[in-house]
């Protein structure tokens, strides 16, 4: 059993989840849980209900594929995108949906059907760290009508991501004890995620369908969020370090995807799809099928529309395009020049700003990059950051041909090649596991007031890891 480790976190981080679930639930205290909750106990505001737990105990060896993941692998994700998408979106939700309420889906350590699924390590910790009800960090803005042309208010998206078997087990590898640094070892040596990895992530919002139309009918958790994202409160648009939180209800926004699937040469071996989320759909719509066995509000996670599927990154496409705002008069503009995208056209899928030049992207993503172009810059230590520019003014617009600078960030990769090759070493696409690196290195550094070596690996200043669409 590992020991209790002491990371100078109050200790109601740690004791929570051990009071609200109970002593079958977590029996190995590893890894932290998360970072911010309502206090445990019975007094006035106070919290005795179940929790986040952080499912940390990673595969030693490589698990075998199940057969969902060996059928995902014989489908074809460039000649029928939309299909294999669907089917990697209802492989994470099989025995992680229970069928009662939704806040007790997606407990990874109750899933139905047998299935290992896991979180990462260290998203715990500072400003932006993981809440208890569902381990949500909170992630890139969602400026003003980002999302549709009647979004009025700024906010934040709230996320949490899991990876399947094996997944797990390269996380294992990095992080082979709570008691203990990230071994990078593998990393140096090329060694990513093996073929089979599938990841899933959930964005929220708490904006709802008076500002953004198809989030009527919505799918909702509890989150534990900043009063500054929420427009509702007194203390909207103030100080986020503040750390004034209060329990909101968020909506379902967006659904990302990530398969290895060594066939995707061009992406590093890895497959790329992102949904919206749209509650004006019929009870049975083309996408409902994996939620027809449930009732209630569980089948709305179908209501997940897949946006497309992306395989690379089309270097050799350098004409500008930018969507800033999409509605049912601005719809999504298909870039059919685009070789290694394909985006679902069907009438069912919200109208979406879409990425730079068409790429694929998702509703909570930036319209200057690309699901592709976002994660390749997953390397440690982060020398560029995650986009160029975070201003729409300095991005290519319409016919204008991109820089070599810009088109830097819409290259192709092979496995194990880092961003900044030779300055760095790859994450091999995993923001998640670049950001826990990268957590904890900065909390070391500051708790033991003291500089670590691999923070001097490049001469550059350290970007930052964020998402989101930044159109103010």
């Amino acid at each position: 059993m590992k020991k209790l480790i002491s990371i100078g976190l109050a200790c109601s981080t740690l004791t929570s989840a051990a009071f609200a679930q109970n002593f079958e639930v977590e029996p190995i205290v590893g890894f932290p849980d998360f970072g911010f909750m309502v206090p445990p106990g019975t007094g006035d505001g106070e919290y005795t209900g179940p929790v986040f737990v952080l499912r940390d105990d990673y595969p030693k060896t490589m698990p075998p594929l199940d057969s969902g993941v060996q059928e995902i692998l014989k489908m074809d994700f460039a000649g029928d995108s939309i299909n294999y998408a669907t089917a990697v979106r209802d492989y994470i939700f099989e025995g992680n949906i229970r069928g009662g309420s939704v806040e007790a889906d997606f407990d990874l350590f109750k899933n139905s059907v047998g299935r290992d699924w896991y979180h990462a390590p260290w998203q715990h910790w500072g400003p932006n760290g993981r809440e208890g009800y569902h381990g949500l960090t909170r992630e890139g803005p969602l400026s003003p009508y980002v999302l549709d042309k009647t979004q009025k208010d700024k906010s934040s998206a709230y996320a949490v991501g899991f990876y399947n078997g094996p997944g797990g087990l390269t996380f294992g590898k990095v992080w082979p004890s709570a008691d203990q640094g990230p071994d990078l070892s593998t990393l140096i040596a090329g060694e990513g995620f093996p073929e089979g990895t599938i990841v899933g992530k959930f964005l929220f919002t708490v904006l709802d369908e008076t500002q953004v139309s198809y989030l009527s009918n919505p799918l909702q958790w509890n989150a534990y969020m900043y009063d500054c994202d929420v427009p509702s409160s007194a203390g909207y648009g103030g100080d986020c370090t503040a750390d004034k939180r209060s329990t909101q209800k968020v909506n379902l926004l967006q659904m990302d995807i990530m398969i290895k699937d060594n066939r995707a040469v061009d992406a590093a071996g890895w497959v790329f799809g992102t949904f919206s989320y749209n509650g004006n759909l019929p009870a049975d719509h083309q996408y409902s099928a994996a939620c027809e066995q449930y009732s209630g509000d569980a089948k709305k996670w179908c209501n997940l529309v897949p946006v497309g599927v992306m395989w690379g990154n089309d270097p050799d496409n350098d004409i500008g395009h930018l969507n800033l705002t999409p509605s049912v008069d601005n719809p999504t503009v298909i870039n059919k020049t685009l070789k290694q995208t394909v985006i679902n056209p069907s009438p069912d899928l919200p109208a979406q700003h879409l990425g730079w030049a068409s790429r694929l992207d998702g509703p909570a993503d930036n319209p200057g990059s690309s699901c592709m172009s976002c994660h390749s810059t997953g390397q440690y230590p982060a020398v560029s950051p995650i986009m160029l520019t975070f201003n729409p003014a300095e991005m290519p617009h319409d016919g204008a041909t991109a820089s070599p600078e810009w088109m830097r960030y819409f290259r192709n990769f092979k496995d194990g090649e880092a961003f900044d090759e030779g300055r760095a070493v790859s994450t091999d696409f995993s923001m998640q596991l670049l950001k826990s690196i990268q957590n904890y290195v900065e909390w070391r550094s500051q708790s033991q007031q003291g500089g670590y070596a691999v923070e001097y690996w490049t001469d550059n200043n350290v970007g930052p890891v964020t998402r989101g669409a930044h159109l103010e």
